[in-house]
């Protein structure tokens, strides 16, 4: 999947440069913020952390490692769901409150009851269930600062920003069109200049 697969489709940032013998401590930090289990007896219904670039369970850094002989980060963010879908609980809901009712002579429970048997039935449910996994590549470049994150998503993206400068400290600055010309070389002066040019809006016309 992603950048291991050859996948390009990916958005990129832009970070401060990297302290000198950052290795041991990063190592340290992505520890601290590695991917914990969703517990399904608890209420929690999304875990995200990191893990190892080939092994979605474990995290296991090691300064000498970590940085590629390309001069690169690899790193995998895991964002777990486990959320009983609302029509799915509704339904099985229903079946164990028809079949509790009528196990009490009754036609049907009242409002505290049903939401008693609610719980008990999600907690069922959530123990029955697996959680859906997503594993987000990452490419940080030491040299230049660039991230690349193999995803187009926006829900995952805001995720995986909020994770990565908690994690490290540092800012995430996404990639532009401004970001673009003035790495190919346009003076500031000119971007500044160009980011102040207010958009036309043109229209075909019919004529006929």
């Amino acid at each position: 999947m992603g950048i291991a697969s050859g996948n390009i489709s990916y958005l990129r940032f832009f970070t401060a440069a990297l302290p000198e013998g950052f290795e041991e401590p990063y190592c340290d930090l992505l520890a601290s913020h590695k991917f914990n289990e969703i517990d399904p007896r608890s209420e929690l219904e999304e875990s995200v952390g990191w893990v190892e670039f080939g092994d979605a369970f474990d995290c296991n850094y090691s300064p000498d490692t970590l940085v590629s002989n390309s001069g690169h980060i690899l790193l995998r963010l895991r964002i777990d769901k486990l959320k009983i879908p609302a029509v799915s609980l509704k339904a099985y809901v229903d079946q164990a409150a028809r079949g509790r009712a009528a196990e009490a002579g009754r036609d049907k429970l009242t409002k505290r009851e049903k939401d008693v048997l609610k719980l008990e039935v999600k907690n069922q449910l959530r123990m029955r269930s697996l959680p859906r996994m997503q594993l987000v590549e990452v490419v940080w470049n030491v040299s230049t600062g660039e991230v690349r994150v193999a995803s187009t998503s926006k829900a995952i993206a805001t995720t995986f920003v909020d994770k990565f400068e908690k994690t490290f400290s540092v800012q995430l600055n996404p990639v532009t069109l401004m970001t673009v010309l003035s790495l190919r070389g346009m003076s500031e002066a000119d971007v500044t200049a160009l980011s102040l040019v207010e958009e036309e809006h043109f229209h075909l016309v019919r004529h006929g």
